[in-house]
């Protein structure tokens, strides 16, 4: 494995690898000569930072000359505050989450369950701004469905200024929403395999 191009799935918040857009995703990036990884994420009772200590536990494991991570909505915030502790080849976010320090309303904490304010808590300590300015990855792909929430097209809009590197790529995926599963969101990430990375 050491010779080959290792590339880490992380599918979107209580989903998992072998839900078939996943799967889809792992033979299309072999057909491209990756080898995927696909991680599975322990959801229940934990935080964005908790499932990024223990990506890393992996991510740390694998021998490989080139390593990427490929990360969909809670698990593109994993994958990009990972990229911020160990160097990689290249970073796709897909659909990152508006869940950093930045865009937290002020929701009043008293109404949030237990693990609620825990995850909340988590979110405060995740500064996209800061985190931008510390990637480690050589090549930073980053795309979004044209038609998903506001909220979420606003922060990878920022997150991408953020990123000070020349090696970075932003795509606007036509008539798609929040599912990595659409057609042309799978198209978009094949396209970026072939011709980005």
């Amino acid at each position: 494995m050491a010779e080959r191009r290792v590339i880490f799935i992380i599918p979107g918040f209580r989903q998992h690898p072998k839900n078939k857009a996943y799967q889809e995703i792992s033979k299309i990036l072999e057909s491209e000569d990756y080898f995927p990884i696909l991680v599975k994420i322990e959801w229940k009772k934990s935080t964005v930072s908790e499932n990024t200590e223990y990506f890393l536990k992996l991510y740390k494991k694998i021998k490989a000359r080139k390593k990427y991570i490929l990360g969909f909505s809670y698990g593109a915030m994993i994958a990009f505050v990972a990229s911020t502790k160990v160097r990689t080849s290249g970073l796709i976010l897909c659909s990152l989450s508006p869940y950093f320090k930045e865009d937290l309303s002020n929701k009043k904490k008293e109404s949030f369950s237990a693990l609620m304010s825990y995850r909340y808590e988590d979110f405060t300590k995740l500064n996209s701004s800061n985190l931008a300015k510390n990637i480690k990855a050589k090549k930073i792909l980053m795309l979004y469905g044209s038609q998903e929430a506001r909220s979420l097209i606003k922060r990878v809009k920022e997150t991408f200024e953020q990123i000070d590197s020349k090696q970075k790529h932003l795509v606007s995926i036509r008539k798609t929403e929040h599912e990595i599963g659409n057609k042309r969101y799978i198209e978009s990430i094949h396209l970026a395999a072939k011709n980005f990375l």
